[in-house]
């Protein structure tokens, strides 16, 4: 081979050489964790009633759960969070800022919403300028509520009996969370909301709706197609309003808590916390 053959096969060799070295050293593409997310699923405390099994909660300003909430509070706040984000619509949150600045001031009394029992109390407590309002609940592209009523489906194919069956999960769930409310404390209720069977036990609930109706009909499959929607709206809005460095606190309905934490995982986003570490039942083993 020609002398000047050889320089340039040795000069693409050497060109491939780097290039390929280059590409292993090059970082990865996939995000890493830049922020630490705690989900706190709550009851809801002033008993909206909104759905399907409800748990009933005696009054939370009376002197003995005003004493749990606050030892829950002082608990969670232990995780120092830089925000907290709640169940409020996004569009009141001028309203909710007020609502807040009034509170911590003293000025105004806490209602007995979960977002203001634990998230003012927690937000004031760490010298937050507020809380923010993340929640989204909408019908989104679904533009037909009867594609996503499921109890019309089944009427229409004769599932009564699956869904006499899933009822009775879902309330024997619920009576023991009315049983852990009243015989035990705020923080009894929200370790139970919180542990991994009562997550597994409520996301299996939702498959359970999945099922009703049919291939052609699928109008369980389209419900929890709006309800996972709804999951990921709340979990954009909470990821913009996530800089480097945070550590969010979520409070929000338990039943939010399997898709919300899962989005949280699965981004790569996040460091995801375990809940149980900082609610007070775990506070002696910290």
């Amino acid at each position: 081979m020609p002398a000047m053959h050889r320089r340039l096969a040795l000069s693409l060799i050497a060109t491939a050489l780097a290039s390929a070295g280059a590409a292993a050293a090059a970082p990865p593409t996939d995000p890493q964790p830049d922020a630490d997310f705690l989900f706190v699923g709550s009851f809801h405390m002033d008993n909206p009633g909104r759905d399907v099994h409800n748990t009933r909660a005696d009054d939370v300003l009376a002197d003995k759960r005003q004493r749990e909430i606050a030892q829950v509070a002082e608990a969670i706040a232990r995780f120092k969070p830089t925000k907290i984000m709640v169940e409020a619509q996004v569009a009141s949150q001028a309203k909710l800022d007020d609502a807040f600045a009034a509170s911590c001031h003293g000025k105004r009394p806490l209602t007995r919403d979960e977002s203001e029992q634990l998230g003012f109390r927690i937000a004031c407590d760490q010298k937050l300028p507020g809380v923010i309002a993340v929640d989204w609940n909408d019908m989104g592209p679904i533009k037909d509520e009867a594609s996503v009523d499921y109890l019309q489906a089944i009427e229409r194919h004769g599932q009564q009996a699956q869904r006499a069956a899933d009822m009775a999960a879902g309330k024997a769930k619920a009576d023991e969370d009315q049983r852990t409310l009243a015989n035990g404390t705020i923080g009894d209720m929200l370790v139970r909301l919180n542990s991994p069977e009562w997550i597994q036990a409520n996301a299996r609930a939702y498959f359970r709706i999945g099922l009703y109706g049919t291939a052609d009909d699928p109008i369980g499959a389209n419900w929890d197609m709006l309800w996972y929607g709804r999951n990921l709206m709340i979990f954009n809005n909470i990821v913009r309003k996530t800089e480097p460095g945070d550590r969010v606190l979520v409070i929000y309905g338990a039943g939010h808590g399997n898709w919300l934490r899962q989005l949280a995982a699965d981004s790569g986003k996040y460091r995801l916390q375990d809940t149980q570490r900082w609610l007070p039942q775990a506070a002696a083993s910290k």
